[in-house]
């Protein structure tokens, strides 16, 4: 079950969900007092908005900060994603990918590149971005069979699997998340190491913390990694994939 919750009326609530065709339920928090029971008040609302050249009015005192919580069947918190300023906003279906684990049936173009052993692509969760939005952005790697390749932590002089965004003036990447890599020891070294084989998904958070009218964008994904078999490691490698984000039309 889907709900979220605001500091506006119901009225305004109801025209907005019938406006954007929004089929959840939306729930009016006036005055913000499960707002401010959650921790979740945006206390610093005139300094936020001056960042962006803008006064606050009255009508927007008691805004939340942007937040999605996860909830077990039990009703407990399994997930929590908090942005620091009222402008930045997750996509659905980055929601989807990266808080659920569901894999959505539509993103952003792809781009895919084989090389030794790995064959990896990666694309946006959306094919548009807005100005101060966070899009998830999706690795996938398919190693060979009978290969690995390592993850955070790795014992000095190896390779961990990561990713960077080249830069594009403020377009900013979060940390990769990836999933847990499987515990090996090699026989002759003391070293522990953390792997990951067969197709392996993860995801990078990217705000485009940009203005309206910039346009479309060119990034370049560049994916490091080092793939080993029982017998054979393979040096240090990286696999570069170009990926076009359009500017979608700016909504207030």
């Amino acid at each position: 079950m889907t709900f979220a919750i605001s500091y506006d009326s119901v009225d305004t609530l109801a025209a907005f969900a019938a406006k954007h065709h929004i089929t959840f339920p939306l729930l009016a928090d006036e005055g913000s007092g499960v707002i401010r029971e959650l921790g979740m008040l945006d206390e610093e609302l005139d300094r936020h908005h001056a960042e962006f050249g803008r006064s606050v009015r009255d009508d927007q005192r008691g805004v939340a900060y942007p937040a999605v919580f996860v909830l077990d069947r039990d009703g407990t918190v399994v997930d929590k994603r908090v942005h620091p300023k009222y402008r930045i906003r997750d996509t659905g279906t980055g929601l989807l990918e990266a808080a659920l684990g569901i894999a959505a049936s539509r993103h952003g173009p792809e781009a895919a590149a084989e090389a030794q052993a790995v064959r990896a692509r990666a694309y946006f969760d959306s094919p548009t971005y807005r100005p101060y939005q966070q899009l998830q952005l999706i690795v996938e790697l398919t190693v060979a069979p009978g290969w690995h390749v390592y993850v955070h932590p790795v014992p000095e002089g190896y390779t961990a699997l990561d990713v960077e965004i080249s830069a594009v003036h403020g377009v900013h990447a979060g940390a990769a998340v990836w999933p847990v890599g499987r515990g090996m020891r090699v026989a002759g070294l003391e070293e522990r190491f953390s792997v990951l084989e067969g197709t392996i998904r993860g995801h990078v958070p990217v705000t485009f913390a940009i203005a309206a009218g910039t346009g479309d964008l060119r990034a370049q994904v560049i994916v490091h990694y080092q793939a080993c078999s029982e017998m054979e490691c393979l040096p240090p490698a990286t696999v570069t994939l170009p990926l076009l984000v359009r500017e979608a039309p700016f909504a207030e």
